[in-house]
């Protein structure tokens, strides 16, 4: 029997395996009910799944009741089943990252122990489990940690594959990495290929050592079969999706700077390089000694004589991070998969400075959970201007007798949405209807005439001075309600501080 399979195999390591298992998850879902959820991502995410379940749309994610394409479906619906269980509330929207990071964690132990042995893999899972960056990721509603649970499912597969001892063991395990890359893609798009990258680049570097080849036809039917359905769907519904995505997920991201997110050529020093550096906090501290106690030369020598394994660990952290540094636009967390190597990397590091004690035993991982979790708790007692629930709790006792919204403060108030249950009617700068061509009313027009009738509750934001200010040059009086930070609740109207009927909206 094969050595990875003795071990999975062996009452001893599950059992570790179970019990980190359950550390994390404990870890994860620790006071996630206690913090409201943040604009912008995690209120976006959690808004749509909402309006899943208002509305029953599964296949076509809705923003503010519209079809909102900029990423596919999955995260969306992980989120919505875990509501339609939970509830709808922050843990609701959480429990989906807490799950996969749990998992996440010991599918990194396994793949530790299948390439190096029994010794380093649960010291790989609690390395991950303890660390800064993955810590935190977990606890905000992103794509990212459900894109890395499918990535580190894909390696474990591919590596499964690799070590098979024959071609239709293989085939089974590389057409099981298509199906987990799928999922994947289903969840971020192309995302996933700065990683699939590596197992590609490894497969060209030791295709003799293969039995059957990874992106074969079946495993690539398997692959294509998970997410093309979705896509296929869509554009067929609107065809101006396949635009928009095309846009949106691959030359948006990968070679413009047109979202703007850190596009300037040095951005990754800045951006990644940190979050590299002090992401594994407090094992980078470890590797920091482990390397100082090798010489340059000695350094050397290990990488050339290293096998296959410790080649195959270099790539799946060095290619995704040169793909994401090279891409135009970047955020904190798309450097999110290279953690899972440098955690093995670091179990590396570890076992070689003869660490004794069980990685649940050590004084510093124990103490390092211990201060994450008390963050998370210690967290709860700010809240900044992100901070949706603490925004609505401003704003609840102006809310309770109308069923719609109005918002002139130039982005999205998904968090409004999600905590009220009320849609918001999003007005579009005045600028743009001021001057309509050849005398025709603009949409700007009905809506005064409404509020002269009717006043109505808006969302202003109080640094936009001009915007206030455009409604009182129509007459309009403006009566502050509450304020949030840089947001201003008003009731504006012809007279707004009468005691009149407001306008009443759909109640969505």
């Amino acid at each position: 029997m094969p050595k990875a399979m003795r071990f999975l195999l062996n009452n001893k390591a599950q059992s570790i395996f179970i019990a980190i298992f359950f550390v994390a998850l404990f870890s994860a879902l620790a006071f996630q009910g206690s913090r409201g959820l943040y604009d912008r991502d995690e209120t976006r995410y959690s808004e749509c799944a909402r309006e899943i379940l208002v509305t029953g749309s599964w296949l076509v994610p809705l923003r503010n009741f519209e079809p909102h394409l900029t990423k596919p479906p999955l995260t969306y619906w992980a989120i919505a089943a875990s509501m339609a269980v939970i509830g709808i509330n922050e843990w609701g929207a959480r429990i989906p990252n807490a799950i996969a990071f749990s998992i996440t964690v010991v599918v990194i132990g396994l793949i530790a122990s299948r390439l190096f042995g029994r010794r380093y893999g649960p010291w790989a899972s609690v390395i991950y489990l303890t660390s800064l960056v993955p810590f935190a990721a977990s606890n905000i509603v992103t794509t990212d940690t459900l894109l890395v649970m499918w990535e580190v499912l894909s390696i474990w597969s591919f590596l499964a594959g690799y070590q098979a001892a024959t071609r239709e063991r293989a085939l089974w395990w590389f057409s099981l990495m298509g199906l987990f890359w799928g999922l994947g893609f289903l969840t971020k798009g192309p995302a996933v290929f700065p990683v699939g990258a590596a197992t590609f680049i490894f497969w060209l570097l030791r295709r003799r050592e293969f039995r059957a080849f990874p992106f074969g036809i079946l495993p690539t039917l398997v692959f294509l079969s998970t997410w093309l359905w979705w896509y296929l769907a869509i554009c067929l519904k609107y065809p101006w999706a396949f635009d928009l995505i095309m846009r949106e997920q691959v030359v948006g991201r990968l070679f413009s700077s047109e979202f703007h997110r850190n596009s300037a050529w040095y951005a990754p020093f800045y951006l990644y390089l940190p979050i590299l550096a002090l992401g594994l906090f407090p094992w980078n501290i470890k590797l920091l000694q482990w390397v100082s106690r090798k010489r340059p030369s000695s350094l050397l020598d290990l990488l050339k004589a290293s096998g296959p394994e410790h080649k195959f660990v270099l790539l799946w952290f060095s290619v995704p991070v040169l793909i994401f540094s090279l891409a135009k636009s970047r955020l904190p967390l798309y450097i999110l998969p290279a953690f899972a190597p440098m955690a093995i990397l670091a179990a590396l590091a570890l076992v070689d400075l003869k660490q004794r004690r069980g990685p649940l035993r050590d004084p510093v991982a124990l103490c390092t959970l211990i201060v994450l979790i008390s963050l998370k708790y210690g967290i709860t007692f700010f809240h900044p201007p992100q901070d949706a629930r603490a925004m609505y709790e401003r704003f609840s006792t102006h809310l309770a007798t109308i069923s719609e919204i109005d918002a002139l403060n130039g982005t999205y108030l998904d968090g409004l949405s999600f905590y009220s249950g009320k849609r918001v009617e999003y007005l579009p700068k005045p600028s743009l209807f001021c001057a309509a061509p050849n005398g025709a009313s603009s949409p700007w027009d009905e809506e005064f005439f409404e509020l002269k009738k009717v006043p109505e509750v808006f969302v202003l934001d109080l640094k936009k001075k001009d915007r206030i200010a455009y409604f009182q040059s129509k007459g309009l009086v403006l009566e502050p309600l509450a304020k949030f930070y840089r947001l201003g609740l008003f009731r504006v109207g012809e007279r707004a501080g009468e005691n009149r009927p407001e306008k009443k909206g759909p109640n969505t």
